[in-house]
């Protein structure tokens, strides 16, 4: 792609406010038993359209809020997260959304903040520090945001359990802006506008060998990483009577569930840090042998994927 391909595109996304979607990792194109809606009962504008078995945002409705990235459980909604763990790392553990009072480093939204975000910024700096406006009469993410990002918080407890957030409607701490000051903000407003419509580069989040990981699983598994404390990261179990069918692999909107064939033996593995706990798998699994269950730190950093069954099934 050429450069001038490259700005038209970046022209492009700062008049287009809607996440990054990718289909591969929706239980809606997977066709999961069940389904899944939850970006359009999270969404306040009503700019999610489900009906072509496919996500489709309505452009003309959406704010950008981002509180469907935060429910979605394959990751397939997202925003370039870079520039987000930026704002918190230079606002060292605070930032505040655009209509809240005072100065300091901003998100559009709160709910753009995944438990990834959350996580990771948490085990770099310890207590957060998130300021929100008045969201009853916000227009970009609406009165639902405080509830969700309460829920967001909880998530983000399963991969850092020592996360603590202080959620206030108050100015964050900070002195009057002055005119160099006020240059460096705009100067560092455009540098972070332009790392949106940019590729996100790995070496930003860390941990390059995790590449295929989606970014807000790379910041989860960073965080679990640093953490001295008990972590609860979403798993799954085989029971016995699997039939060893491809099912789970291929409803998977991640690809943590994989399924090998060894000589006359299939196995079915799964790498932990992969698994979002979705249940997508659960709710196909024909002879309903699928269970969610907590894993521990070391499960999520083992080098190997953790075997769930093996066997030769009885069709072969």
């Amino acid at each position: 792609m050429g450069f001038l391909d490259n700005l038209l595109g970046a022209f492009l996304k700062l008049t287009d406010p809607t996440p990054r979607y990718t289909g591969s990792r929706c239980l809606v194109e997977k066709y999961a038993v069940g389904g899944c809606d939850l970006c359009q009962q999270a969404c306040p504008h009503e700019a999610v359209d489900l009906s072509h078995f496919t996500v489709q945002i309505d452009d003309t409705r959406c704010t950008g809020c981002g509180l469907c990235t935060q429910v979605c459980p394959g990751v397939a909604l997202e925003f370039p997260l870079g520039p987000m763990q930026e704002a918190l790392d230079k606002g060292r553990g605070q930032l505040k959304c655009s209509k809240a009072e005072g100065h300091g480093q901003e998100v559009l939204c709160l709910g753009r903040l995944t438990p990834g975000l959350l996580a990771e910024a948490a085990s770099r700096h310890g207590p957060l520090t998130l300021a929100r406006g008045d969201c009853e009469g916000c227009r970009i993410g609406g009165p639902t945001v405080p509830q969700a990002l309460e829920q967001v918080i909880e998530e983000a407890r399963r991969y850092y359990p020592e996360l603590e957030v202080r959620l206030t409607t108050e100015a964050l701490p900070g002195a009057v802006v002055g005119r160099r000051e006020l240059f460096e903000q705009l100067l560092g407003g455009t540098r972070r506008m332009a790392a949106e419509v940019l590729p996100e580069p790995p070496e930003q989040l860390g941990l390059d060998e995790d590449h295929d990981l989606p970014a807000e699983l790379r910041l989860r598994k960073m965080a679990a990483a640093r953490s001295q404390g008990t972590v609860r990261w979403p798993a799954i179990q085989v029971l016995e009577g699997c039939t060893l069918c491809p099912v789970c692999a291929n409803v998977c909107p991640t690809g943590a569930v994989k399924r090998t064939r060894e000589g006359e033996e299939y196995a079915l593995e799964l790498e932990v840090a992969a698994c979002t706990g979705c249940g997508g798998c659960v709710a196909s699994c024909p002879p309903q042998v699928i269970e969610l269950i907590e894993v521990g730190r070391d499960a999520v950093l083992a080098e190997e994927p953790l075997e769930l069954y093996r066997g030769e099934p009885e069709w072969s």
